[in-house]
């Protein structure tokens, strides 16, 4: 298992294919696994797919001390340079699209961005509703993992996908309960989100981007879509009608052929 120490803990990472190297970051709580195999198989067929565990999630050991989203941008720096990679696309889910943000802001050799289900953090952006935050503000100590798992998968799938595809939600749940987050980290993600705010400087970032988000997304609502792209100068939006909050799951073949499209 390919791991690289940052600091003060193991970073865990896979590599698929070969080609412009293309880094993944995915959102709170979430691993590797998250992504399906079947979405980083057809993006391997393209490019060099680095995908990795944000620290305290999946592999990726926990450090055990809060931290900002900046932090996580400096995590996914290190391991590239350990990669010896300069130059490369990023995609960023969710939380995971703050860290490529920061990254973008920070660093330079990002070449394209990628932005799917995220938002711009701070006052311009727009929260989801009560009822999605009351679910995401649930205590976590002592529960049913699976339980946890279901009301995760609530937020980030529509109703109607997930009563047509049964196998993959089970399969889903299954590696959730496999690989859980600690109660702690997910605090610690969750205190990074609330403090994150790039808006008043998107208008810094220079590098083509491709906005993605799914209309039915309840955890991040699809407005901040539009104001993403709004404050990215050189921004694209491509918004996907029958998904919510992971359109790489729910329309996995449009999604790539649109990132495909973007990239090459």
């Amino acid at each position: 298992m390919p791991k690289v120490r940052i600091k003060n803990f193991d970073l865990y990472y896979e590599i698929y294919g070969d080609g412009f190297p293309l880094l993944m970051i995915l959102g709170i709580g979430a691993n590797i696994s998250w992504w399906g195999k079947y979405f980083l198989t057809e993006l391997a067929n393209h490019f060099k797919v680095i995908a990795f565990d944000n620290r305290g999630t999946g592999k990726s050991e926990e450090p055990k001390e809060d931290y900002l989203i900046s932090t996580l941008a400096e995590d996914a720096k290190a391991l590239l340079d350990f990669l010896n990679i300069d130059d490369v696309y990023i995609f960023g889910h969710s939380m995971g699209g703050y860290i490529a943000q920061e990254y973008a802001l920070n660093y330079t050799g990002v070449k394209k961005l990628i932005l799917c289900s995220s938002s711009c953090g701070g006052n311009k952006s727009i929260v989801a509703s009560p009822e999605v935050v009351k679910i995401l503000e649930k205590p976590r100590n002592g529960r049913d993992p699976e339980e946890i798992a279901e009301d995760n998968l609530k937020l980030f799938y529509s109703n109607e996908f997930m009563e047509k595809n049964p196998k993959l939600i089970n399969f889903a749940i299954q590696n959730m309960v496999k690989s859980p987050i600690d109660p702690a980290s997910f605090i610690r993600q969750t205190k990074a989100i609330e403090s994150f705010d790039s808006s008043d400087r998107l208008r810094n970032l220079e590098i083509p981007t491709l906005v993605l988000h799914g209309m039915i997304d309840i955890l991040v609502p699809p407005q901040n879509a539009y104001i993403l792209a709004e404050l990215i100068p050189r921004s694209q939006l491509k918004v996907f009608p029958e998904s919510a909050h992971a359109p790489f799951v729910e329309e996995p073949d449009l999604v790539l052929r649109t990132i495909i499209e973007f990239l090459i």
